[in-house]
């Protein structure tokens, strides 16, 4: 772990234009990081509000913290957001890149791949797919149709990109035939994907997933699914075919959006809620049938 001069924090947040204030006083190191209930001596850490009880805490080198707080530490930066701020931080003089490399055990069948792109072992590549700088593609992840991944994107182990969607009709006997596929996926920049999650084709155009969009583990995507810019998708949470979720979307874990279903921008889908109906923009819905409970 390397060692950050506090004035190197501070010239940071600076340089980001980043309101803050200081209280106290710390002339060492900052020799790593640690969560406020498990605190190492020498490190920075972060309290979310005021409510938090940090009475019996001592000895705390450096807390990012509400500019409410009450806490014993021989520093103190307080800020609006705490959360962002600390992890800005980390990002800035803690985390490591990996070294960009494509394993030799993967199968790629593209061209075109872009600068700086990491892909990890077992993954299929289809010869269709475009790949942006900068992504990241762990292991075992399979993508099977013709696909367009942003710059920034990270795809994690396990995810399948591709395979048709659940579409079927009924011949003149009643037999039911598969519903030729014959779309894509875009994915747009800076798109987190969770681990084993599916992300289905389209049936004639392209499912589409907008920038900034971070989609967790084990979520379903069906085909046709069109993701506005900057929504979250949380774990286990399915979106039915053709649904359309408006930018800055926030889809609780274990949620269920029927196809065809429109989430409207800047709306909230509480945790375990069935969507039957279009949610209008910037509510609140939650329950079974998910029903409207006030604004966002």
């Amino acid at each position: 772990m390397r060692e950050v001069e506090i004035q190197q924090i501070i010239s940071f947040l600076e340089d980001k234009e980043i309101s803050f204030a200081v209280r106290g006083k710390f002339e060492k190191k900052i020799c790593g990081f640690a969560p406020i209930n498990c605190y190492k001596e020498g490190c920075i850490t972060w309290i979310k509000s005021s409510s938090v009880q940090c009475n019996s805490l001592q000895h705390i080198s450096l807390c990012i913290a509400p500019y409410d707080i009450d806490i014993e530490a021989d520093m103190v930066i307080m800020v609006k957001e705490p959360k962002m701020v600390f992890f800005e931080i980390l990002n800035e003089f803690f985390y490591e890149e990996r070294e960009a490399g494509i394993s030799a055990n993967t199968i790629i069948e593209t061209q075109k791949i872009g600068k700086n792109v990491t892909i990890g072992h077992y993954c299929y590549i289809g010869k269709d797919v475009v790949i942006g700088d900068n992504v990241v593609i762990k292991n075992h992840v399979q993508i099977e149709c013709p696909a367009v991944i942003g710059d920034d994107c990270v795809i994690s182990s396990g995810v399948v990109i591709g395979t048709d969607g659940f579409g079927y009709y009924q011949d003149v006997e009643g037999i039911y035939k598969r519903v030729p596929h014959f779309g894509g996926v875009r994915i747009g920049n800076s798109v987190d994907i969770g681990a084993n999650t599916c992300i289905d084709r389209g049936t004639m155009g392209d499912t589409c997933i907008d920038d900034h969009v971070k989609i967790d583990n084990l979520c379903h995507i069906a085909h046709n699914v069109h993701i506005g810019e900057n929504s979250l998708v949380i774990a286990l949470s399915m979106l039915g075919g053709s649904a359309e979720l408006g930018k800055g979307t926030y889809i609780a874990p274990g949620c269920l959006v029927k196809n065809q279903i429109t989430v409207d921008e800047d709306s909230f889908v509480g945790m375990g809620a069935v969507v039957l109906e279009n949610v209008r923009k910037g509510k609140i819905v939650v329950g079974v049938p998910a029903r409207e409970l006030r604004d966002r």
